[in-house]
């Protein structure tokens, strides 16, 4: 094909794609080729356009307004959220120890065990103590025989009033006796001071142990306490009684209400924290002492507008909404406060009622006609906050 025929072939390629970007994007074309796409017919003049209503008229080439979805301008009290990490403590927890020295001769548990109050969990070789007892009771039968003896002799007058007191002095001494006697076989045996779980045994039947012997460790897990930081910042806001959310890895999919139950008399000068525990019901016995706990805690604020998110747009000078006035768009400048599940927290030239556009920002330009396609509300019940990490 001759060259001439190429160039013509390609100048009428040229024209078409001109004439439809300037056909269906008129507000987007630079004004130099408008002005040669008006020369050559392939666009109205800008008279034209002023006839039909200026730059908020109808657009070039007479469409009409653009179509947009809007979402409602809301209230919405603010709330900031704390996430702290917590751990899980037992309602009640100790290590129990052998009650005296001696040999082991028995374990009555096994780890992990559940126990009432007064359970026997271990004992120790007892038979000098038996045997101490014994004795103890025998004298103690003795003395009381020798008292009675007494008693009626000092009313025939056979006996002094200081016989009859001696008597009696050595039968309380003897039930004294007898009362240590049975004290010391009953540290023989390790008992549960509460109702609980056992951890693991560290004792073996033939060790010879003392006071200072750790034998298992005891939690009472039918409350769990879940201790976590405060910052000082927000230590005056929280009370007992507040209920808080908690989360754990051992159940990624489940939240554990809580109750605050404790909170310390005063701020860590270190960590600059104020210690708090709350309160979980283990009742099924799923959580563990020493499990680590997402803690989220929420202090209602100030009354703020609220768009949703996808009205909020972004340029060189900072954060605006497309805001929709008797079917025009106007550009409001604001400044984000937060956002959340959906929702900006704004300040700015909105308030509550209004509409903004959400979508069908693209071709929106100022003082451009609007149509209303569709709306996407705010939900009413949506949290709306400002999340923070401890």
């Amino acid at each position: 094909m001759a060259i001439w025929k190429q160039g013509l072939v390609a100048l009428v390629i040229l024209a078409a794609a001109m004439a439809a970007w300037v056909r269906f994007a008129p507000a987007t074309a630079p004004a130099p080729l408008l002005a040669l796409a008006e020369r050559v017919g392939l666009a109205a003049p800008a008279a034209e356009e002023t006839a039909q209503g200026g730059p908020g008229g109808p657009r070039r080439g007479g469409f009409g307004p653009s179509p947009v979805v809007v979402g409602e301008v809301r209230s919405a009290r603010e709330e900031t959220r704390l996430d702290t990490i917590g751990t899980a403590e037992a309602a009640r927890s100790v290590t129990l120890f052998a009650p005296d020295d001696g040999r082991i001769v028995e374990i009555l548990f096994a780890p992990g065990d559940a126990v009432t109050a007064g359970a026997p969990l271990m004992r120790l070789d007892d038979r000098a103590e038996r045997i101490a007892l014994e004795r103890a009771r025998i004298t103690a039968e003795l003395a009381r025989d020798r008292a009675a003896r007494f008693e009626q002799l000092a009313q025939s007058r056979s006996a002094s009033t200081v016989q009859l007191e001696e008597a009696q002095a050595e039968l309380a001494q003897a039930r004294t006796d007898v009362e240590a006697a049975e004290l010391a076989l009953e540290r023989r045996t390790l008992e549960a001071p509460f109702s609980g779980r056992l951890g693991l045994s560290q004792v073996e039947i033939g060790q010879r142990v003392t006071t200072q012997t750790p034998v298992v460790a005891l939690d009472d897990r039918g409350r769990i306490l879940v201790r976590f930081p405060v910052p000082e910042r927000l230590a005056a806001r929280v009370a007992r009684g507040d209920v808080v959310e908690t989360t754990t890895a051992a159940y990624p999919q489940e939240t554990f209400p809580a109750t605050i139950t404790e909170i310390d008399s005063r701020v860590d000068p270190d960590s600059r924290a104020l210690a708090v525990r709350a309160e979980i019901a283990n009742d099924a016995d799923r959580l563990r002492p020493g499990m680590s706990f997402t803690v989220t805690l929420a202090f209602p604020g100030a009354e703020r507008v609220a768009v949703p998110a996808q009205a909020l747009q972004w340029d060189r000078e900072g954060a605006y909404v497309w805001r929709v006035n008797e079917g025009a768009a106007s550009q409001v400048r604001v400044s984000v406060a937060g956002r959340v599940d959906g929702n900006v927290l704004v300040e700015g030239g909105v308030a509550p009622g209004e509409s903004v556009v959400v979508e069908g920002v693209q071709r929106l330009r100022e003082g451009a006609p609007v149509e209303v396609a569709g709306e996407a509300a705010i939900p009413a019940d949506a949290p709306v906050d400002t999340p923070r990490r401890s």
